[in-house]
Formats: C-alpha cells, sequence, structure tokens
C-alpha cells in the first residue's frame, strides 16, 4: 500500500514539474528557450488530410428530407398541448 502510495506521488509530483517548468525556467530568465517543452507534447504530421472521404463516397450518402415529422417540427406546426394537462399552483404551501 505505501509503495502504491509512494508511486502515484512520484507521477504526480513529475507531472507537475513538467508542466510548470517552463513558467519557472521564464521567471528565472528570460533569455531561456523553452520551446522543447512545448514541442515534446505532440508530433507533428508530414501531410495533412483535408477530406477524410473523396467525393464518390459522399454520393453513396443520401439524406431523406422528405419525412413529414422533421418537417412538421421545424415550420411550428406541432399541437397545442390540451389546458386541462397544465396544472395550476397549490393553494396552500408544502413547507
Amino acid at each position: 500500500m505505501i509503495l502504491k502510495r509512494t508511486i502515484a506521488l512520484l507521477f504526480v509530483m513529475l507531472f507537475t514539474l513538467m508542466i510548470c517548468a517552463p513558467t519557472i525556467i521564464i521567471s528565472c530568465d528570460d533569455s531561456a528557450d523553452i520551446s522543447a517543452f512545448f514541442g515534446m507534447n505532440e508530433e507533428e504530421e508530414d501531410t495533412k488530410v483535408l477530406f477524410d472521404k473523396s467525393p464518390e463516397e459522399l454520393e453513396d450518402i443520401s439524406i431523406d428530407i422528405n419525412k413529414k415529422e422533421y418537417i412538421v417540427y421545424t415550420a411550428k406546426e406541432y399541437y397545442i398541448p390540451h389546458l386541462n394537462l397544465i396544472s395550476p399552483p397549490p393553494e396552500r404551501y408544502l413547507i
């Protein structure tokens, strides 16, 4: 149990140090180069993909916009609720 706690504390301190290191270095020396800290988190891709799917694959996807339920709802032609379903506030306090 103590070993697990020690290892967890070690990792927490390590990650905290990695996050706080650029701030501490800059506060001590303004001319220090801290770009290595910011570059170590992610790798850059050589090529960037603009589109995931080709236009031929997109032609197979069809959207059915003739469904009545969607058109009725977006045109604000939905039904008015019955007035007897709306309950009045209580006549006396419940507290």
